[in-house]
């Protein structure tokens, strides 16, 4: 009897283990209502997978009536991503280990919202997941002569999340890409963004994230109006602390067929107006491996920071910005520039047009200056790179280093351009360029 009741002990703790052990269910629906059901007896480590179709707008808040923020991982993924499920808008609040996959998340543009509407935002998620997604922005219809034909609205939106990954999703025809503020921890990974009129990535007050192996291109700014675009963009506007544990490494941002537009902008703008010190310095930023070719003079800028380390970056002039008077225009070349007053700074085995006059304590070696102005001066273009002045703009091929050369031998500059890799297909222009399984979508 005793055995048989240490039997039946271990057999009944055995089932209440199930749900930890990670024995993950399986379930299919078609619409929302079905989607919601399947979400409120969801427990932990299941997968619901969407059929195609249009689902509306996805709304998780308090008044749900489920508990959504899950202990363990839950997945939404379209059943078919060649037949992908699509939302309309989404309002998520307080999610916890959600996933989503091969989703289209498709903004219809509607007369009087403003450039700023803000259809898909993921608010105070933890561990949130985004992944092989679509986000399918729409241009704006009679508003004015400045915009109309042009990206409009936010594609996603993130403030206050706690470990975000957000990886090979494609994001475009929005005014701007993806806006992220007051997070920790966030990974963005592999993610083709491009035809947008304004910023690419914004971020403000973040702690702890990693930009990586992203394909920032080809912009479509307004010819009539004044936009201010970047593709990657850091602020302290408004904030009462700094980012800190930055990292920005292994992207290719270029301007390709697009319009000119400044690369990595880190303005700290609370110090140099006077309003904060040191406690508002970034902090820990670390800018490397990244392939700049676009046509404006701020290609890495950095404002007040402690702890600096940008090296082996390679930034060049796309020719679509070099020809007549603009030949020997510097502004149009970007170049490394990294405010005055920082600490610990180390700008090594970079490639760029110029390089600031080191400050006191400062570490610049290995920095090599490569120019298209004069082809018969020292660091001309055609001396290191296989063909710069006259390639494709859009493709990574043209700006491979030659093999042999000065650069290739001492490894200098980004990676991705050195002969013979690989690597550098994932980068070639198209949707889901950065290496993605983005689902399929009429555009």
């Amino acid at each position: 009897m005793k055995q048989l009741r240490s039997f039946l002990y271990c057999m009944a703790l055995a089932l209440l283990m199930l749900p930890v052990a990670g024995f993950a269910k399986s379930t299919t629906v078609s619409t929302l209502g079905e989607l919601y059901a399947a979400m409120a007896q969801a427990r932990g480590g299941e997968t619901i997978l969407l059929r195609g179709g249009e689902y509306g707008k996805l709304v998780l808040q308090k008044k749900s009536g489920f508990n959504y923020a899950y202990p363990r991982e839950v997945t939404l993924r379209s059943a078919n991503p060649d037949q992908p499920a699509v939302f309309s808008g989404a309002d998520v609040r307080g999610a916890g280990n959600l996933t989503f996959e091969a989703i289209v998340f498709d903004y219809r543009f509607k007369p009087g919202t403003p450039v700023h509407a803000k259809p898909f935002k993921f608010i105070e998620g933890r561990n949130l997941t985004i992944r092989n997604s679509i986000f399918d922005g729409d241009v704006a219809r009679g508003v004015d002569a400045k915009q109309d034909g042009l990206g409009y609205g936010i594609g996603a939106v993130f403030p206050r999340n706690r470990g975000l990954v957000f990886e090979y999703n494609e994001i475009y025809t929005f005014h701007r890409g993806m806006t992220m503020g007051k997070g920790f921890n966030a990974t963005i990974r592999g993610n083709d963004i491009h035809s947008i009129r304004s910023d690419g990535m914004n971020f403000s007050q973040m702690q702890g994230v990693l930009i990586e192996a992203n394909y920032i291109h080809d912009f479509i700014r307004s010819k009539l109006k004044s936009d201010h675009a970047d593709m990657i963009q850091f602020w302290t506007n408004r904030t009462d602390q700094p980012s800190t544990d930055i990292t920005i490494r292994g992207n290719v941002l270029m301007a390709g067929n697009g319009n000119s537009t400044q690369t990595i902008f880190m303005r700290n703008d609370m110090v140099d107006r006077g309003l904060k010190g040191r406690e508002m310095f970034y902090r820990n930023v670390v800018i490397e491996d990244n392939v700049i070719v676009n046509g404006h003079v701020h290609g890495i800028t950095l404002g007040e920071a402690a702890g600096v380390r940008i090296r082996n970056n390679t930034l060049l002039r796309g020719q679509a910005f070099a020809q007549g008077k603009n030949r020997s225009r510097k502004a149009k070349m970007p170049r490394i520039k990294v405010a005055g007053a920082s600490t610990d700074v180390q700008i090594l085995r970079n490639l760029g047009a110029t390089f600031q006059e080191p400050q006191f304590g400062w570490d610049m070696r290995d920095n090599l200056v490569v120019q298209d102005i004069r082809l018969d001066l020292p660091g001309a273009y055609p001396t290191y790179f296989k063909d710069a002045l006259h390639g494709p703009p859009d493709q990574l091929e043209t700006f491979v280093y030659l093999p042999g050369g000065l650069v290739a031998r001492q490894k200098l500059g980004a990676t991705l351009l050195q002969p013979g890799l690989k690597a550098r297909a994932r980068f070639a222009a198209g949707p889901g360029a950065a290496g993605g399984k983005a689902p399929k979508v009429k555009r």
